[in-house]
Order: structure tokens, then sequence, then C-alpha cells
């Protein structure tokens, strides 16, 4: 498991840790901020276009990034991660799409044990 994202370009480091600054200050159950998909193991795409069935098609990788909270309410945890997301693109056409999810961290080490992330 990689402890750093400094492998990213700059400004991919820059959006995430925008990102992970707005959460803990606006979700205050927040335990642990964990990013996972691509952009957590390198294999990320910036943009790929191709033409499928006669019809382009594009596609980009987002930023998965799964918040760990303890004690909190699914709804109002994602009201906040909505706000967050708005506050995140001013300029979306050109910005790394965000994909939030929230567990609550008795749920993600249940999970864990029974080796559901394996």
């Amino acid at each position: 498991m990689k402890k750093s994202i400094k492998y990213l370009p700059e400004e991919k480091q820059e959006d995430l840790k925008y990102l992970v600054c707005l959460s803990p200050d606006r979700i205050l159950q927040t335990q642990m901020i964990i990013l996972y998909g691509s952009y957590a193991t390198g294999k990320y795409v910036d943009c790929d276009s191709r033409i499928e069935f006669g019809i382009r098609t594009t596609y980009m990788s987002d930023y998965d990034i799964l918040v760990v909270t303890d004690k909190a309410k699914d709804k109002e945890v994602g009201q906040k991660l909505d706000n967050i997301e708005e506050i995140y693109y001013k300029n979306p056409d050109k910005q790394t799409p965000v994909q939030f999810i929230n567990d609550d961290i008795k749920k993600l080490n249940k999970d864990l044990s029974d080796g559901r992330f394996n």
C-alpha cells in the first residue's frame, strides 16, 4: 500500500490535498480518508478518446475517495460530501472528477476481517 501521493503530477496532488482538507472540517466524525482505485495504483487515465460503433466516446479516471467516519449519519455525511464536490468543481470540464464513498469504521473493519477487500 502506498502512503504518499508524490508519484502523481503536482496538479493531481494539489486537488487531492484540497479535497482531503475540506472533509474533516465539514465532517467532524472523519477517522481517515483513503484514496483507492486507479489514482491509488497509478493506473489512471487522464483522457482517452475512441470511436466505438461509429460514436466517439471519451473516458477519464476519477478520484475514488473513501471517507471513513465513526457514528455519523449516512445522509448527513452524503450531503456534506456533495457540498465538498460543489466547492471543488470550479471548472468541471477541466478537472478530474471525484467520487466519494462513505463508510463507518466498524463496518469497514468487519469487511476487512471478512476478507472483503483482498
